[in-house]
């Protein structure tokens, strides 16, 4: 509070020291309480209640001391505490944006301002580099996808998978599903109860017809004595194909041309006796029969069926997905006879063409089957006529043995002293005779002209009268 004895100095607010006496209007000092006039001066005055009352405006020396050690304080927490670049050597990236930052002694230090923080991280980058995400697995990687495998590395993956299929009519191609299971066509196996399947290394094995379905030409193999090394071609899906999608066919064109390779396109899905077929142009041959038709990935997608001779490109697989129902138990309805028939072209004449066509390809297999069992009579004839008959044979043949089967040729002392061989032998000769008239008769009721006939058989060396 002022003295009231100490003068008012120019533009000092009176108000502030001395108030109005309401009673004469005089202006009495605020210290007061009685004025000249003899009225009492109370705080209840009007005037001086409207007046609020203001503080000494003097500065304490106190709190002068006190904001300048306020701002010393923070000035040095700043030069000394604030956060430190990291080390390269000991530079680590904190778990979370807002936990604390370490001390050298490894305590938690005061947490940083979102400033310090983004310098903080700008000074890491530039000394260790950019942060790499921590993973808990110690394994590499897994870089860019390898590209797809060419068409020379899937026809190698798959090639071991594929047979040749041989029986007591011809020959056909086969290819491996399961270790153990081998899928084929029913026109191939004809009626054998069991066939000969050869692999791409030469190695053979034999295999029981298990189940037929002539409606879709399929026929399943089962191994004799399978390997589970055994490589097998994976099922696609024929559903999926589109037309002008890159197809490959791998079979044993004209039954020796063992696992021949060709490439074509699909040319259309067709349906045919409830079957769906897919229609190729890849090339294919008598012998292909019973082989894989391969997608790009080296899946199966069909199983050559038939094609037609004298129309280039016109070449037909029945779906995988009738074999894979075959296989699961799906497929129940078997069928008596080919439901393939529907698919012919406008011409009379295609049907008897693809009929010819067929029957050439199981006469020359058969033909060739039977000339490596006429080469096992060779040997026992050999040691026969060593042994037991040495005498000169009447009349000329493309094997000397077909004798056997001239009525009274040989007189009948001949199996003296090696009668039991002898029958033996001549039992062979005779079940080859019968085998032989049948492979030839099938030929010539597929109308195979006989200029064909004769020719192979003379290839063989089985050029003889069969039908005595």
């Amino acid at each position: 509070m002022p003295d009231p004895s100490t003068p008012l100095r120019a533009g000092q607010d009176q108000t502030a020291f001395s108030r109005v006496c309401p009673s004469c209007g005089r202006r009495v000092p605020r210290s007061v309480g009685t004025c000249r006039c003899g009225a009492a001066l109370t705080n209840a005055d009007p005037e001086t209640a409207a007046v609020p009352a203001v503080a000494d405006r003097r500065t304490s020396p106190v709190a002068v001391l006190a904001l300048v050690a306020v701002v010393l304080i923070g000035a040095g927490y700043w030069l000394f505490m604030r956060p430190q670049a990291p080390q390269a050597a000991a530079a680590t990236i904190p778990a979370t944006a807002d936990a604390p930052a370490a001390t050298s002694d490894g305590a938690a230090g005061p947490p940083t301002s979102p400033e310090a923080r983004a310098w903080d991280a700008a000074a890491k980058a530039a000394i260790v580099g950019p942060a790499v995400p921590a993973t808990t697995d110690a394994r590499p990687q897994p870089g860019p996808e390898s590209p797809a495998a060419t068409i020379e590395e899937m026809v190698q993956r798959v090639m071991p998978a594929v047979v040749l299929v041989q029986t007591t009519s011809g020959r056909g191609s086969g290819f491996y599903v399961r270790h153990d299971t081998v899928i084929t066509n029913v026109h191939v196996v004809q009626n054998d109860g069991y066939v000969t399947l050869r692999k791409s290394d030469g190695s053979t094995a034999s295999a029981r017809v298990e189940t037929r379905a002539p409606a879709f030409d399929i026929a399943v193999l089962k191994v004799a004595q399978p390997s589970v090394s055994q490589a097998v071609v994976p099922m696609g899906s024929a559903q999926s194909l589109k037309a002008g999608q890159e197809i490959v066919v791998i079979g044993s064109a004209l039954g020796t041309l063992q696992n021949t390779v060709s490439r074509g396109i699909v040319s259309a899905l067709r349906t045919s006796g409830g079957a769906t077929l897919v229609q190729t142009d890849a090339a294919t041959n008598p012998g292909n029969s019973g082989g894989p038709m391969l997608d790009r990935n080296g899946a199966v997608v069909g199983i050559t069926t038939m094609g037609y001779r004298g129309a280039e490109g016109l070449n037909f697989g029945v779906a995988i997905e009738h074999a894979r129902d075959l296989l699961e138990g799906r497929l129940v309805d078997l069928g008596t006879q080919s439901g393939l028939s529907n698919i012919q072209s406008a011409a009379r004449g295609s049907e008897s063409d693809r009929r010819l066509q067929q029957g050439e390809e199981q006469f020359r297999g058969g033909v060739e089957q039977l000339a490596q069992g006429a080469a096992h009579i060779d040997e026992g004839w050999r040691r026969f006529r060593a042994q037991c008959y040495t005498s000169p044979i009447a009349g000329n043949y493309n094997r000397e043995w077909f004798v056997v089967m001239v009525p009274k040729a040989l007189p009948a002392n001949a199996a003296a002293g090696c009668v039991a061989y002898y029958q033996t032998l001549e039992g062979n000769i005779r079940e080859f005779h019968n085998l032989m008239r049948r492979v030839i008769g099938d030929a010539r009721r597929a109308n195979v002209l006989p200029g064909t006939i004769r020719d192979a058989l003379r290839a063989n060396r089985l050029d003889f009268e069969w039908e005595r």
